[in-house]
């Protein structure tokens, strides 16, 4: 299910946002959704998942902020928010209960998105269920935050191009992974026919900084383009609602269908 968050921007710490803000994000859904923990367990519970102490929930990927005016400050590596709002896409894979339970948590909530130098307070002005991505067997999608694909390989990790021969391989294995979490077995459907056939002829690469300024800080690379897509509808489900790639809850793989 998809929400669109309305954000007003409050200047109270400045309007210089870092560009690598989306793990960021992160924290502030699960903060958000682990406010209430009579409502969160509730809604696990509703949705087939064990309660395991310290289990989390990772099934949902967002987008970027959309502000609606903003310039880059190369040299300081952030945007500037000129304007008063901005939109920000969550979406979540499991159905049952997620209206009433995502749009009172997240209504009315305040958080800061940023880092030590640079941050920036938003209030969430309204939250609005979007209607459902009518889906097919084969569609086109554009991929509004970085996908992530990775593989290791002698002790490091390679971040994949989306031009490289067993990219397509590695997203079906990823809805395959992503199923069998939601569903709580493998799936055991055809997929001879999947298919990914990359659209834009050059991909844009952007490298995200994750945990910036902590000893924890790793950065991940991930793509932005148009792509077609044909799957079973089971996976394109998972696809359209939680996202394509790996780490789709830090910030990657939100897609949205080419209009």
């Amino acid at each position: 299910m998809r929400f669109r968050l309305i954000l007003e921007v409050d200047r109270a710490q400045g309007d210089l946002l870092p560009l690598s803000y989306q793990y960021e994000q992160s924290a502030v859904i699960y903060k958000i959704l682990s406010r209430s923990d009579r409502d969160y367990s509730s809604w696990l519970h509703d949705n087939g998942f064990k309660l395991e102490r310290g289990k989390r929930f990772k099934l949902f990927c967002y987008s970027r902020l959309i502000p609606d005016k903003y310039r880059i400050v190369p040299k300081a590596g952030c945007m500037n928010l000129i304007g008063n709002r901005a939109e920000w896409a969550i979406s979540f894979l499991p159905e049952k209960s997620t209206t009433l339970f995502v749009q009172g948590l997240f209504a009315d909530q305040h958080f800061t998105l940023g880092n030590k130098d640079y941050r920036v307070d938003f209030h969430v002005a309204n939250v609005e269920l979007l209607p459902s991505v009518p889906l097919e067997p084969t569609m086109e999608w554009e991929a509004q935050s970085p996908v992530c694909v990775k593989e290791h390989a002698g002790g490091r990790t390679i971040f994949l191009s989306p031009e490289a021969p067993n990219y397509a391989e590695a997203i079906l294995r990823g809805l395959l992974s992503r199923y069998e979490s939601l569903h709580g077995h493998p799936y055991n459907g055809d997929t001879a026919g999947f298919q990914f056939e990359l659209l834009s002829p050059r991909p844009k690469s952007a490298l995200i900084t994750i945990k910036a300024g902590t000893p924890q800080q790793t950065r991940i690379r991930g793509y932005r383009y148009r792509f077609r897509l044909t799957a079973p509808a089971e996976l394109m489900h998972i696809a359209s609602e939680g996202g394509i790639g790996e780490e789709c809850s830090q910030g990657f793989g939100y897609i949205e269908p080419l209009k």
